[in-house]
């Protein structure tokens, strides 16, 4: 791909604020792949990051479809009292159509593999995250950090999909980096032709992997990654952890990411970790944004069963019964 190629994939980039001028403070740019359905989560991950660093500023980049006003408006809030600049790119519905597709996956995977291109004339390093993360802790010392050896810095996932990925891909190193946090530096991406190299191995293995996007990351950056402390992105489910079970998570970590189906915005997600997260959630800009309600059986539930361990009582047997109904007459999808 030549320098100026990607400009062909966007159809228009939109700038909502920009009062970085006025700060004093290194800027750090970070940069997010979604649609509009997770605008929320993306926002008060942002809200989460600024509460955080003080002394620094961002530039946020949020790359996918259009936002609505709402989502727009919501996230100019949270530049009233802090340095912060958040520029929107917005792809054209063709721009991946040759791509090849991967599953139940959207094409919204290849967001993350173009915003090196995209980026190079802003910065020459870039965080990216998912937006089901909540950032605990300062950047300062990651803004600060070498990485002009490597193509980029993350951080290995969990002992489990170690275990269980490693193998399958033919990683020899026993390392497989979780790709919602990657800090990346764009001078060696460009120069070592990561985007065509990840396109590539996505074609050929297709359908092969589990986790598209990730797996060929994975393969192709093997041996390119500088891996950091699990406090950049401390892994966690929700749904593997039963109701009330305690989790250990490290004084020092920086970022959580919340993987798996079910995420912290939604209401029968309760437990230690949603707790955290609720407390980012009630003092953002989307304090009044309720949390996502059941549809599912299964989500129902897991709602009934995490109320009955917060001792209400009632409302856990009313979300049992609508949980019963819902699975034998399946009034509900899975």
């Amino acid at each position: 791909m030549s320098d100026h190629e990607y400009l062909n994939y966007l159809e228009y980039k939109e700038e909502l604020v920009n009062n970085l001028g006025v700060s004093p403070f290194p800027v750090v740019h970070i940069a997010f792949g979604i649609n509009n359905a997770y605008a929320r989560g993306m926002g008060i991950t942002i809200f989460s990051v600024l509460e955080n660093n003080p002394e620094l500023a961002f530039h946020i980049h949020v790359f996918g479809s259009v936002l609505d006003e709402k989502s727009k408006s919501l996230l100019l809030e949270l530049a009233v009292d802090n340095p912060l600049a958040i520029t929107c790119y917005v792809f054209k519905e063709s721009a991946f159509s040759d791509f090849p597709l991967m599953g139940r996956y959207p094409q919204a995977i290849y967001y993350r593999l173009f915003t090196p291109y995209i980026l190079a004339d802003v910065t020459s390093k870039f965080i990216y995250l998912d937006a089901d993360t909540l950032c605990l802790g300062s950047y300062k010392e990651l803004n600060e950090m070498d990485i002009s050896s490597y193509t980029l810095a993350a951080v290995n996932d969990t002992q489990r999909a170690r275990n269980k990925l490693c193998s399958q891909l033919g990683l020899t190193n026993n390392n497989y980096f979780n790709s919602g946090f990657l800090y990346i530096n764009i001078p060696q991406w460009l120069a070592k032709n990561t985007t065509e190299r990840i396109i590539k191995t996505l074609s050929c293995q297709k359908n092969e992997f589990k986790f598209p996007d990730q797996d060929a990351l994975n393969i192709v950056l093997e041996h390119e990654v500088f891996l950091l402390p699990k406090k950049y992105n401390f892994v966690c489910d929700i749904i593997l952890n039963k109701v009330g079970k305690k989790i250990a998570i490290p004084e020092d970590t920086i970022l959580i990411h919340y993987t798996g189906k079910c995420k912290p915005w939604h209401i029968w997600g309760m437990g230690e970790l949603a707790d955290i997260y609720d407390r980012y959630y009630a003092q953002s800009p989307w304090h009044a944004v309720p949390h996502d309600m059941p549809v599912s059986y299964k989500e129902m539930k897991r709602y009934a069963q995490a109320l009955w361990h917060k001792g209400r009582y009632a409302a856990s047997l009313c979300w049992m019964t609508k949980y019963m109904n819902s699975k034998i007459f399946r009034k509900s999808p899975l």
